[in-house]
């Protein structure tokens, strides 16, 4: 059975740019080493920012911070990290270093600490992004604290309710915001609360909206949650039944009785299984990693599970693959055990079934069927993920046709772009890396602001179609993420993976001999020349260029883009002879970026 990967959906945000270029420089190398897996080079150069005179006390204290976080993240060190996150907080006492400190507390198990600094993060917050993730945090602990005490605080709970509502407003189907609030309702027994929840993450505003894969789910929280209490027994079971099947195993576990063990031992299997996974990640980050060992600890955790369901695994040894074989039709769970394109060491991707569709693709002629199911509410989405903190995901894999989307990848990316559209502080920091192309002979400094700046154009130009309609605030802000969402599914699903299935469909030898980074190179040809979404999708892969199947590939991309601009320069407005093509991609407009990759396609020759 033939596996492949999905792009690695790559979330890099660019890093805010001092006064002074060679500090920029710095951050690009920190960053280079880091996204290479080197932690000792990346704080090196994160040293040398803050020793540098030319180093603003903001920049110091992002230095400082950056620290901190990898800290606590690969070394468990909470001594090391408060010391540098008091020296980035004597530095500049932004929102992020309360927001790391209130969650370095909260993993001590500090919560009125922990507490404490998540409200100086909300009162110093300057952006509504930032005033958001401030928020987020609180209600991160909020939980956490009264998860843990037979009396759970109120007014806490209550404060954490109100913010995250606020959130929503601001944000509509803010996935963390909407999934604490179910969280949080059930630790306060409101059921209209936790309904409000529901609804927002998988972004249900109507009956219409609802998919029939979570139809049944829909319409027993529908019927009971408006006056649950959490004093019904019976209620409580079927609650419970209906959030374990649409996948919130861990809440699911708050309300169910005890008549319901196969809940109560499936939400304990998966927070066993974090902890595991965890500490094998802080392992392989430091490169003391034991893999063999893993996966025999990983196993036994898994047998005992299935011993626990009465559930035969058959006589052969216990496999991954068999594991999840038994698991999927009874809790949806999905994933793989292995080696991706994205890294080269075994990683985990542990998640659940929340939707299945079917969709027939067709490109030149040729067509192709695809089943496309998305997997969230993840334990794990692999190493890399883990790594970069989401900065980096694995966007999901397929089996022949069958697309497996991790969402998680992609539901945060329209809030994302929203606020790089509309706040104008995180627009400059965005657009930042572009001002210093023209002076740098850095091919990555070059091409991560060239790329960024495709990408704001691509947006602007979204944004200004959809207020052409006459849109304003909250529709605008809605149909602006709706539409850039089916954009992105539309670029990275139907027309990349479904150019996989094409390509294994008509030509099954010679995709089965091509190396990694000719199946990706033809995937990401229909990706950029069939989707209506060309200007943003070439930015976003000739930023990233590098190693492994992907990386390859997008090279390749690049290196035809700049063929053709050598070859067509009197065709592009604005084009200067004298200054390098690769410093002036950005120019390209939409026709002439499908018709660079569409006349190269051996799909559309032949």
């Amino acid at each position: 059975m033939q596996k492949l990967w999905l792009s690695i959906i790559s979330f890099i945000i660019s890093i805010q740019i001092s006064g002074a270029a060679p500090i920029q420089l710095l951050w690009d190398k920190a960053e280079q080493a880091f996204f290479k897996y080197d932690l000792s080079g990346s704080a090196a150069a994160i040293r040398e920012i803050i020793h540098s005179p030319q180093t603003t006390q903001e920049e110091r204290a992002k230095a400082f911070r950056t620290l901190a976080g990898r800290d606590w993240q690969f070394y468990n060190d909470y001594t090391l990290a408060k010391k540098h996150l008091d020296s980035a907080l004597s530095a500049f006492a932004t929102p992020d270093n309360y927001i790391l400190l209130s969650d370095l507390e909260a993993g001590a198990a500090h919560y009125s600490a922990s507490l404490i600094a998540a409200e100086k993060a909300l009162s110093s917050a300057r952006s509504p992004a930032e005033w958001q993730s401030a928020a987020l945090c609180y209600a991160r602990t909020a939980f956490l604290q009264n998860n843990t005490h037979s009396k759970p605080n109120t007014a806490v709970l209550s404060k954490a309710a109100t913010l995250l509502q606020t959130v929503l407003e601001q944000m509509p189907g803010h996935p963390q915001a909407a999934k604490q609030m179910i969280g949080i309702g059930i630790l306060q027994k409101d059921g209209a609360l936790i309904l409000s929840g529901w609804n927002a993450y998988f972004h249900f505003s109507s009956s219409q909206s609802i998919w029939p894969y979570q139809k049944t789910n829909a319409d027993t929280l529908n019927a009971l949650l408006p006056h649950w209490t959490g004093r019904n027994t019976t209620e409580n079971e079927k609650i419970a039944r209906a959030l374990a099947s649409s996948r919130f195993y861990e809440y699911a576990a708050l309300v169910a009785t005890p008549d319901q063990q196969e809940i109560l031992h499936y939400a304990a299997f998966l927070r066993q299984t974090d902890k595991l996974i965890t500490h094998y990640y802080q392992q392989l980050a430091l490169k003391k990693a034991n893999d063999s060992l893993f996966e025999h600890q990983l196993l036994q955790s898994c047998g005992q599970l299935l011993r626990q369901l009465h559930l035969p695994a058959g006589t052969a040894p216990l496999t991954y693959d068999t594991f999840l074989e038994i698991m999927t039709p009874r809790f949806g769970t999905s994933g793989f055990l292995g080696v991706s394109s994205g890294f080269s060491s075994k990683e985990i991707c542990l998640g659940h079934i929340v939707n299945i569709t079917h969709k027939e693709v067709l490109q030149y002629g040729y067509k192709g069927a695809l089943t496309f199911i998305e997997v969230d509410l993840m334990t794990s989405n692999g190493f890399t993920g883990w790594f970069t903190d989401g900065k980096s995901r694995n966007g999901g894999w397929s089996v022949n046709d069958t697309i497996y989307q991790v969402r998680e990848a992609y539901i945060e990316e329209p809030m994302n772009v929203w606020t790089m559209v509309t706040d104008s502080s995180v627009r400059k920091e965005r657009l930042a890396p572009f001002a210093h192309i023209m002076s740098s002979n850095d091919t990555a400094t070059i091409l991560n602001g060239i790329g960024m700046r495709m990408r704001m154009d691509a947006l602007d130009t979204l944004y200004g179609v959809m207020k052409r309609q006459g849109l304003q605030g909250r529709k605008l802000q809605v149909a602006f993420m709706t539409a850039f969402e089916t954009k992105q599914q539309n670029a990275s699903i139907f027309a990349h993976e479904g150019r996989h299935s094409i390509d294994q469909i008509y030509f099954k030898k010679q995709f089965e001999d091509a190396p990694p980074k000719e199946r990706e190179y033809r995937a990401k040809l229909s990706e950029i020349a069939c989707a209506d979404f060309p200007v943003f999708l070439l930015g976003k892969i000739i930023s990233r260029t590098g190693p492994g199947g992907h990386g390859q590939a997008n090279q390749m991309i690049l290196n035809d883009v700049l063929h053709w601009m050598n070859t067509h320069p009197s065709d592009i407005d604005g084009y200067d002879p004298q200054i390098p093509a690769i410093k002036q991609i950005y120019l390209l407009s939409e026709a002439q970026i499908r018709i660079c990759f569409r006349d190269i396609d051996p799909l559309y020759k032949g």
